[in-house]
């Protein structure tokens, strides 16, 4: 029950709450309409605030991304500019090619038509090695490969990210550029850096002719262990190797230059010529895919391609005798390469007749579209013999940028071989014009993508976040009238204790 009290005004003190309560209201409208945010603090909406943030955090990510995606997609475009200037390059080298390859011309007049092609050889080189997109070689294959970011220089392709997370099937994916060097093209002769202390197949096999196959005295001895045989380089043709060893453990293995191991023995077979040579998965790397054995630096061991190439698959080359119960065996295809193993060398004894003889095996390929390596691995002696033709180029003329050879049509024969090799090189340019043409439609659908969900993620997070002015506009004139109200009431209530004096006078 109210009573009339000089000491406690009970009337002020409610007024003065709900003014506190009014004016408050109409402080959070005041804020929210001033800055257009519904959650300005932790405080308006505790969860709406953790929500938010991550939205903005995606957002922020996304817009980000869409650029990372269109300067992929710029840095594809100059790549794809220098590669439509090689294209003419190689156009007139074939031109010129067609004019050598006539005999109405003599050497001299050849020696200056060769002298232009090398003009715009060494122009393809310094193109595809100059050529850059913030200082990132694009056309000289480094760009090709396996990514590594690991190092502070990334390695292999161009990983271009573009999403808010790491989920390879959501987030980012890779740009390959193939090599447009002449080495890459196919247009390098053998000799240039690209092999300098590096040992090449014909450095330590004799190129055996190939005409008719025949057996021949052209076997070479050698004591077995891990005997890398060198580089096969790109562009040789009718490639073969026979071996015959004296036991069950000496076989012939195919590699890249990077360590993709192509055909063999794979390494976790137990008692083969890797176990005998204390080669395993973290040995490969150190005493197999060196420099020193043709590899390139860094090159680690990829098995992932070797299937079906173990033992017992023979088959036999032309031109060898004759073994019964043998029929032509497996084919590997590889990079455009066709390549023909038997399998390790449990294929004796060569003469059936004589149990004592040794056992054999074989390879062939048909032509190299990239640097092969052969490595002979295991455990007794062996002989090999071996055959090829046109190993990487004819030689001869002018450099590639001042540094690779490039073949060469000062006569005839080279003339016309270089035909062959400009249409090789016209179809991998091909090949790297076209894959980045496709990505770069995917890139555009990409950012295309990444500018919706941006816009979509901004709408919710608008709706989440920021104030909605008509609801904060009736908020505040009602916390206006409120506290105008709770105001004159206060001043009427502070006025009640006169009527206690009255009373008292």
């Amino acid at each position: 029950m109210s009573m009339l009290s000089l000491r406690t005004n009970l009337m002020a003190i409610n007024a003065a709450r709900h003014l506190e309560t009014s004016y408050s209201g109409l402080s959070n409208s005041v804020r929210r309409l001033s800055s257009g945010l519904r959650v300005g603090r932790a405080a308006d909406d505790a969860a709406g605030l953790a929500v938010r943030e991550l939205m903005r955090a995606d957002i922020a990510a996304m817009n980000q991304g869409r650029r990372n995606t269109n300067d992929a997609i710029s840095m594809i475009q100059v790549a794809d500019g220098a590669l439509q200037i090689i294209d003419e390059k190689l156009i007139r080298m074939k031109e010129l090619a067609e004019q050598a390859s006539t005999g109405t011309y003599d050497s001299t007049q050849r020696l200056m038509i060769d002298s232009e092609f090398q003009a715009m050889a060494a122009e393809i080189q310094r193109i595809a090695t100059e050529t850059n997109f913030n200082k990132v070689k694009l056309l000289d294959g480094s760009l090709s490969g396996d990514h590594d970011g690991s190092e502070l220089k990334s390695e292999g392709a161009l990983k271009v990210h573009f999403g808010a997370g790491n989920d390879s099937a959501e987030d980012y994916y890779y740009v390959e550029i193939g090599d447009a060097t002449l080495d890459g093209l196919g247009l390098a002769s053998i000799g240039g850096p690209r092999y300098a202390n590096r040992p090449l197949l014909s450095d330590k096999l004799q190129n055996a002719p190939i005409n008719g196959f025949d057996l021949g005295p052209r076997y070479q001895d050698f004591a077995s262990g891990i005997i890398s045989f060198g580089i096969i380089p790109a562009g040789t043709t009718n490639i073969f190797f026979h071996m015959f060893d004296e036991g069950l453990n000496d076989s012939l293995q195919l590699f890249t230059t990077s360590g993709v191991h192509i055909a063999g023995t794979p390494l976790a077979s137990p008692n083969t010529d890797w176990s005998f040579q204390g080669v395993d998965a973290t040995t490969v790397n150190s005493l197999v895919l060196t420099e020193a054995n043709g590899f390139h630096a860094g090159a680690t061991y990829d098995g992932s391609v070797l299937n079906g190439t173990g033992t017992n698959l023979p088959f036999i080359s032309p031109g060898d005798p004759p073994v019964p119960g043998y029929t032509p065996g497996h084919t590997i295809n590889y990079n455009g390469m066709t390549i023909r193993y038997t399998g390790e060398g449990d294929l004796g004894p060569f003469d059936p007749h004589n149990p004592h003889d040794r056992y054999w095996e074989c390879m062939t390929i048909d032509v190299t579209t990239e640097d092969l390596v052969l490595v002979v691995v295991g455990q007794i002696s062996f002989m090999i013999r071996a055959g090829w033709q046109r190993g990487g180029g004819g030689g001869g003329g002018g450099s590639g940028g001042g540094e690779v050879s490039a073949i060469a049509i000062n006569t005839q024969d080279k003339a016309q071989n270089a035909l062959d090799r400009i249409d090789e090189a016209i179809v991998r340019k091909d090949k790297i014009r076209a894959h980045l043409g496709a990505m770069q439609n995917r890139l555009e659908n990409t950012a295309d993508n990444l500018t919706i969900q941006s816009e979509n993620l901004q709408a919710s997070e608008s709706r989440i976040s920021d104030a909605d002015v008509a609801v904060e506009m009736t908020e505040f004139t009602k916390r206006a009238i409120l506290t105008q109200a709770a105001t004159s009431m206060l001043a009427q209530a502070n006025s009640l204790p006169r009527m206690t004096l009255q009373l008292l006078q």
